[in-house]
């Protein structure tokens, strides 16, 4: 491995607690999401968060990502319950690091999807030293890290409006949907629940407003008017130095 190094996290939050509407301050945002990185001390230089919206409005808000490790090779326990505060309890000897990305500093202004670099002062700097504990990682040579987030401010929602159409079988890779369209939101590689967490595929292809080609065929039949929510909103980017 190089000098430099990125890591990509794709935290998850359930269909139905995205359909529960707009976040509130000091909800948490996704619970902790491990990742590896090599073994011993690298340095944070930067990190990125890419919001993929449920019906491509962009959320220009403040959160917080928060740097946990393994404790004796044990997890943290949850920061708290999605959608509520953060009031997980026992974690605190596992937190590492947090930085934060203001209102203010939403990046690219682009129409659907909203890009967050984060900082962790007033000065603008992003560096960190994180070290795990020893080969706790999924490999030798690695060790396991975690990252959580929280909302600071403003009211950021997932909730989607873009609706399953009639009842589409197990037999068939195609996924039709309306009312909002899926090119606005959806993308290859997303994997869709509908609002009661069921699953439905993994995109393939965005055919057009109403039409997506998932990888398999459907992982359960739709239900007529259910909403379809990208189960991973958020991806998060991080940049390392050795």
């Amino acid at each position: 491995m190089g000098k430099y190094f990125n890591v990509t996290v794709k935290p998850t939050i359930a269909a139905s607690k995205q359909a529960l509407g707009a976040f509130a301050d000091g909800d948490v945002l996704f619970d902790w999401t491990s990742f590896d990185v090599p073994k011993g001390s690298n340095r944070l230089m930067t990190a990125m968060a890419i919001s993929k919206n449920a019906d491509g409005a962009v959320n220009a808000h403040a959160f917080n990502l928060i740097f946990a490790k393994t404790v004796d090779n044990v997890a943290p326990t949850s920061i708290g319950t999605i959608h509520a505060t953060a009031n997980g309890e026992g974690y605190y000897n596992h937190l590492l690091a947090t930085m934060f990305h203001e209102t203010a500093d939403n990046d690219a202004l682009l129409d659907n999807v909203g890009m967050h670099v984060f900082n962790h002062n007033r000065m603008g700097t992003c560096e960190f030293v994180l070290t795990g504990e020893p080969e706790s990682g999924t490999n030798v040579g690695y060790d396991r890290l975690y990252v959580a987030a929280t909302s600071i401010d403003d009211t950021p929602t997932f909730a989607s409006t873009i609706t399953c159409t009639g009842v589409q079988a197990i037999t068939q890779n195609i996924l039709t949907v309306g009312t909002t369209s899926a090119a606005r939101t959806f993308a290859p590689g997303d994997i869709i629940h509908d609002e009661d967490d069921r699953l439905l595929g993994t995109v393939k292809t965005v055919d057009s407003g109403t039409q997506m080609t998932m990888v398999d065929n459907l992982a359960n039949a739709t239900v007529d008017g259910k909403d379809c929510y990208n189960i991973n909103p958020y991806v998060v980017h991080l940049s390392f130095e050795r």
